[in-house]
């Protein structure tokens, strides 16, 4: 009730506001997403509904599909005479399916929320829901194939078809390795970025049903909770799905949260590279750290900082805060909610840090210009989505919508911010979080984005835009005929040709999550791969669920929690002591004299907390930039508190 009431007061009039896009406003694009859904449930979500690459058999094989997505029919053996998996040739990203299908399950989550909401015919709202059941049901095993207690996997498998009578899963198995050799030391030596192994879950999955990849990095992490909380709201409280869903949901979550929180002594570990107890490690079944495993803003690429170094990793930073946010979302647990309201934002100062701006002090880099890594980019955006969409604190929220609006979306004089990049799923998350207004423009332009792709089917299809002779010029005319596109110099000798300007969808070369490819490429694609659009179809859901808020207003969630304030935990009210009474000297007695109380020294606090992160592209101008970092902060002589002190001084 009181969370109600403050919304209300806060953001007046956004519940009869209508949403980005409404239904029938886009009659074109409706179809598309349509004929795309179509494409994305019957055969690349086919094998246990999550987002999956798949690819037509043959040429033949893809002139069936193509057809029978156009007709607007469900029933694929009934249309083709054959089942979906003898028109495909294999299935792949199980491996990354932490951020790969945790994206796209905003558009499961939010398609659902939004039928709902719209008051869709039952049947329709009925299929919704299922899917949102399958998503919830297979999500849980990236947290029990493991073995629990909180580690993930990095991507799962299924090795039979949920239809016994259905022809195998096409693809072909990876080799399995066990966790351990036969002397207990963990296997591969040393640790790499994923191994696919057998079903760890001691028998509480179905036997020979499962395998799992681990060395869950820390972008398939927040993939993987940003995926969790939008099912959670998906499902949370609805009278329609069993709410022993939710209670799973919670304990998973709880798991996660726990062993993120756990200090460790890092010296002996395979992996980081530094002294002393840090928190905030992805750890690994075998019980090492995974490869790209830190949340803790003190690591830079395995490298822990000591406070000599006065420098942290914001980037890290906003990841932590966002996965731990999305923890306490989903399980409300008070020890979650002092772990970050308390440690993290006050007493390690995060809120403070997040605010800094030296780019020494405060290593931040995901926008790079041309050498910018785009998963980095979607990375800050799930992070920020949790981080912002899922809180009810003003003194938090306008710390993050400033690094959001600055130096995520807008940042000065970078022409590859995440709002230059003509990516829908970046319009998406910035509309849903921001407190400025969502502009006409903004909604227009990424309507149409979203119609500039050729959906349903999304084929890989090779797009050429500069030959050989343009890529020598330094200029294109764009396969269209008409788009006049200047490339980027330094970009060319390296054969990874980008224009200066972000390519529009209907020129763009395909990916397979456009979110996570550069948008500035000009050359690319090939192939039958029929490319899931996840994150196109969690674009457009979001938009026609998020309100079109004006200047002042802003979304959430309807599930967000109240909390803890940011500061130090409140010490309990003592009950009043009756003490004994005084006896008064006679008059004449001599004073007592009372020795002065000796100087107290100040006290400093000696925990600051602060940490730092890592890249989890790991390419060279990554590293370069790392080393770079670490050189000038080993020189610099001003100070910013690292883990040791409190951060007022910042």
């Amino acid at each position: 009730m009181i969370r109600a009431m403050l919304v209300c007061m806060l953001v007046p009039s956004i519940a009869a506001a209508e949403p980005v896009f409404s239904a029938g406003d886009h009659p074109d694009l409706d179809e598309s997403i349509a004929r795309h859904e179509r494409q994305y449930y019957l055969f690349n979500a086919l094998p246990f509904g999550l987002s999956l690459d798949t690819g037509a058999l043959n040429d033949v094989a893809l002139d069936e599909l193509t057809a029978f997505l156009a007709s607007g029919s469900e029933d694929v053996a009934k249309d083709t005479g054959k089942h979906p998996f003898e028109l495909l040739s294999y299935y792949g990203e199980h491996g990354d399916l932490g951020m790969f299908a945790g994206v796209a399950l905003a558009g499961t989550a939010f398609r659902y929320m939004t039928l709902k909401r719209e008051g869709a015919d039952a049947a329709v709202l009925a299929q919704a829901r299922e899917r949102v059941v399958r998503a919830v049901d297979a999500w849980h095993i990236f947290y029990e194939v493991t073995g629990g207690n909180g580690v993930v996997a990095r991507g799962i498998r299924r090795l039979v078809s949920e239809d016994p009578a259905a022809p195998p899963i096409p693809g072909k198995i990876p080799e399995l390795v066990p966790l351990f050799d036969a002397d207990g030391k963990p296997l591969p030596a040393p640790k790499d970025n994923g191994t696919y192994r057998t079903d760890n879950s001691a028998g509480s999955l179905p036997g020979g049903t499962w395998i799992w990849k681990d060395s869950c990095s820390k972008d398939q992490l927040v993939g993987q909770i940003f995926g969790m909380v939008t099912l959670y709201d998906a499902i949370k409280d609805d009278p329609d799905i069993d709410q022993a869903l939710v209670t799973r949901m919670e304990a998973d979550a709880l798991g996660v949260a726990k062993m993120l929180m756990e200090k460790r002594e890092i010296s002996a570990m395979e992996g980081p590279v530094g002294d002393g107890e840090y928190d905030l490690i992805i750890m690994d079944a075998d019980g090492r750290p995974t490869f790209h495993h830190d949340l803790n803003p003190a690591a830079v690429e395995k490298f822990y900082l000591t406070e000599e170094t006065n420098s942290y990793n914001v980037f890290n930073l906003i990841m932590g805060v966002g996965i731990i946010k999305g923890l306490h979302h989903v399980t409300g647990d008070a020890d979650i909610e002092a772990y970050l309201y308390q440690e993290l934002l006050h007493e390690r100062g995060y809120l403070k840090l997040a605010e800094v701006e030296d780019p020494v002090a405060a290593l931040d880099y995901v926008l790079a210009g041309v050498q910018t890594n785009y998963s980095n980019v979607n990375m800050m955006a799930t992070a920020l989505w949790l981080a912002i969409y899922l809180e009810t604190d003003d003194q938090v929220t306008t710390v993050l919508r400033s690094y959001l609006e600055t130096r995520w979306w807008d940042r000065a004089g970078e022409p590859h911010s995440a709002k230059l990049c003509k990516q829908p799923f970046f319009n998406a998350v910035y509309m849903g979080l921001t407190d400025r207004g969502i502009s006409a423009e903004l909604t227009a332009q990424t309507a149409k984005l979203l119609s500039g792709y050729q959906l349903g089917p999304y084929v890989n299809h090779a797009r050429i835009n500069c030959d050989l002779d343009e890529l020598a010029a330094g200029e294109c005319l764009a396969v269209d005929g008409v788009t006049k596109l200047t490339l980027a110099p330094e970009t060319i000798a390296e054969g990874n040709a980008q224009a200066v300007e972000a390519l529009d969808p209907s020129i763009r070369p395909p990916s397979n999550f456009d979110a996570r490819s550069n948008p500035f490429k000009v050359n690319g694609g090939g192939g039958l791969r029929l490319n899931p659009g996840g994150d196109l179809l969690a674009a457009y859901w979001m938009a026609r669920y998020l309100t079109a808020t004006k200047t002042g207003q802003a979304n959430g969630s309807p599930l967000a929690r109240d909390h803890i304030p940011v500061g130090p935990a409140e010490e309990p009210e003592q009950p009043p002591v009756d003490e004994p009474p005084i006896d008064n000297p006679p008059p004449d007695a001599p004073p007592i004299d009372e020795p002065e109380p000796e100087p107290v020294a100040a006290q400093t606090s000696t925990d600051n907390g602060c940490s730092a992160g890592h890249r989890s592209g790991g390419d060279f101008a990554g590293l370069c930039a790392c080393l770079v970092f670490l050189l000038a902060a080993r020189i610099r002589e001003k100070t910013v508190p690292l883990r040791g002190r409190r951060t007022e001084s910042v």
